[in-house]
C-alpha cells in the first residue's frame, strides 16, 4: 500500500466523528453516545412510533449528542438532537433534559419528536417516509420536551426545633422524614420525632411529669428550578401525650391526643443524583386538645394545659431511596 494511502486511512480511522448506525424506517442515526439512550433503545422507539419503512426514501438523519452545558458527574443525561430532511434542511433542533434513570424515556421522547415533525409534512404512520421533493416546514425553535416525573421515595434525617405556647417553650429533637411523590407536582411528606419530649411541673408537695411524641403529615405541591426544589401545602400535627405524677393523685386517664392543622414550607438543594439538603418551617393551630388535671388536698388543679399554637423548624439530609 502506498505510504500516502496508508496515512490517509489511519487518519480516517482515528477520527472520533459521529458513528452512523444501520438505517431502519428510512431514518439514519448518527451519534457519539454509546448508551442512555443506546442505538438499540432509540431504534426500538422509532420502530414503535414510525412502523416499518423498508421502502422509505433515503437521507433522513437523526443526530444527537450530550448537552455540552451539563456535567455527567451530576447524573445529568440531557442531550441535544437534530432531525434533518434528505434535502439537508433542519426540521428539528431540540434539547431534551433527563437523568441517567430516564434512558428509555429519552428514546421515546426523541422518537415522538421525529413522528410529530413527519406528521407536519403530511406523513401517516405506516407509510414510507416522504420523498425529498416534498415541501419541508421551517425548523422548530429549540425547547425542552416535558417529561413526567417518575414516582419516588425520599428518606431524611436531621435536627428539629419545636416551639409551643406563650411564652414559647422550645424543645430539640431528631426528626425522621419519609416523602413519597406520585407525579410531577404532588408529594406526601410524613415526619416524626425520634426522641420523646419531656416536661415536669411541681404541684403542692408532688411533681407531675409529661412525655410527648408527635407525627406530622403534609400533602405538598412541588416545583423544581434546576437544582432547587420548593414544596409547600397544608399540614396536620398529631401529638401523643402521657402524664404521671409523684406524690399527687391524677384525676384523668393520663393520656391525651392533640390534633393541629397548619401549613408547611420546605426548600431542598440537590447535591447529587441521590443526596439532597433541605430545610423547612411548619406552623400549627390546635383544633382538638384537653387539659391535664391533678387533685391536691381535695382541690382540682390544671397542669400541662393545652397549647393553641405550635411551630417547628428543621434541617434534613435526604436520600433518594427509589427509583
Amino acid at each position: 500500500m502506498p505510504p500516502l494511502v496508508a496515512l490517509v486511512s489511519l487518519f480516517v480511522i482515528a477520527q472520533p466523528g459521529l458513528a452512523p448506525t444501520p438505517v431502519h424506517n428510512g431514518v439514519r442515526l448518527e451519534s457519539k453516545i454509546v448508551e442512555c439512550p443506546s442505538a438499540q433503545e432509540l431504534q426500538a422507539a422509532l420502530d414503535h412510533y414510525l412502523g416499518s419503512g423498508e421502502e422509505s426514501a433515503d437521507g433522513w438523519v437523526l443526530s444527537y449528542d450530550r448537552d455540552p452545558s451539563v456535567s455527567e458527574q451530576e447524573g445529568d443525561r440531557s442531550l441535544v438532537m437534530e432531525f434533518l430532511a434528505p434535502t439537508g434542511q433542519q426540521l428539528v433542533s431540540r434539547r431534551i433534559p433527563a437523568t441517567s434513570r430516564d434512558c428509555q424515556a429519552i428514546a421515546s421522547a426523541m422518537a415522538a419528536v421525529v413522528e410529530l415533525s413527519l406528521h407536519r409534512l403530511g406523513w401517516t404512520r405506516g407509510e414510507p417516509l416522504p420523498a425529498p421533493t416534498q415541501r419541508s416546514p421551517a425548523p422548530e425553535p429549540s425547547r425542552p420536551v416535558a417529561q413526567e416525573r417518575p414516582a419516588s421515595l425520599i428518606l431524611g434525617v436531621g435536627p428539629s426545633i419545636r416551639t409551643s405556647g406563650t411564652p414559647w417553650d422550645t424543645g430539640i429533637n431528631l426528626l425522621l422524614e419519609a416523602r413519597g411523590c406520585a407525579g410531577r407536582f404532588l408529594c406526601l411528606r410524613l415526619s416524626s420525632g425520634v426522641l420523646a419530649d419531656g416536661e415536669s411541673q411541681s404541684v403542692g408537695s408532688g411533681t407531675a411529669h409529661m412525655t410527648r411524641r408527635y407525627l406530622t403529615a403534609a400533602p405538598q405541591a412541588v416545583f423544581e428550578f434546576n437544582r432547587v426544589e420548593i414544596a409547600g401545602g397544608p399540614s396536620l400535627l398529631l401529638d401523643f401525650d402521657h402524664a404521671d405524677s409523684d406524690g399527687i393523685s391524677q384525676v384523668d386517664s393520663g393520656d391525651r391526643e392533640t390534633l393541629g392543622v397548619g401549613v408547611a414550607l420546605s426548600v431542598a438543594v440537590r447535591l447529587s443524583a441521590r443526596w439532597r439538603l433541605s430545610a423547612g418551617l411548619e406552623g400549627f393551630h390546635a383544633v382538638r386538645s384537653v387539659d391535664f388535671f391533678v387533685e391536691v388536698d381535695g382541690q382540682r388543679a390544671v397542669v400541662f394545659s393545652s397549647v393553641a399554637w405550635h411551630g417547628m423548624a428543621f434541617a434534613q439530609l435526604e436520600f433518594v431511596a427509589w427509583p
